[in-house]
């Protein structure tokens, strides 16, 4: 009886998901998806939160979340994690002199406001086997805000999308 209780649980959480997502967000998640297999896209609604979003209160979720495994500095260097300077445009896993799992080496994606996103979003799904211990930001005005520092942190800083 256990095990058609959890089953049951199981089916319910994998069929709801979905649904809950397009109701919460209006866009569905995709499920199961790596970035080497799936090419996110940003939503309208997360451009705009994006378009309004300010380097400042990005700083202060990076201070709080990423700083004490990440440099944000131009001449920085790798802590933890690696050094987050120039990291809009670099491909995944190819920053030289720090040790990446071959997972983030092998996901074959380019960072750029969409895959960053989608890897904040749930780091986990996003490169199953990554080295990263962090579980993600779920809410879309906190990784907007994140997003717009990030793209700061840049000898050429890119256009907003």
């Amino acid at each position: 009886m256990q095990l058609a209780s959890n089953c049951n649980k199981y089916l319910i959480k994998l069929l709801l998901t979905p649904v809950l997502s397009l109701i919460l967000t209006g866009q569905v998640v995709a499920e199961g998806k790596t970035l080497s297999q799936f090419k996110p896209q940003l939503s309208d609604e997360f451009k705009a939160q994006l378009s309004t979003a300010t380097p400042d209160q990005g700083e202060i979720i990076f201070m709080r979340k990423c700083s004490s495994c990440h440099d944000h500095e131009k001449l920085g260097g790798h802590g933890k994690g690696p050094h987050l300077w120039n990291l809009m445009g670099r491909k995944a896993g190819s920053s030289p002199g720090f040790y990446y799992s071959e997972a983030m080496k092998q996901s074959g994606h380019s960072w750029n406001f969409s895959t960053i996103n989608y890897y904040l979003t749930n780091t986990e799904q996003a490169v199953p086997g990554r080295i990263m211990e962090f579980r993600g930001i779920r809410r879309d005005k906190v990784r907007a805000r994140l997003l717009a520092f990030l793209r700061t942190l840049n000898d050429n800083i890119p256009p907003l999308p």
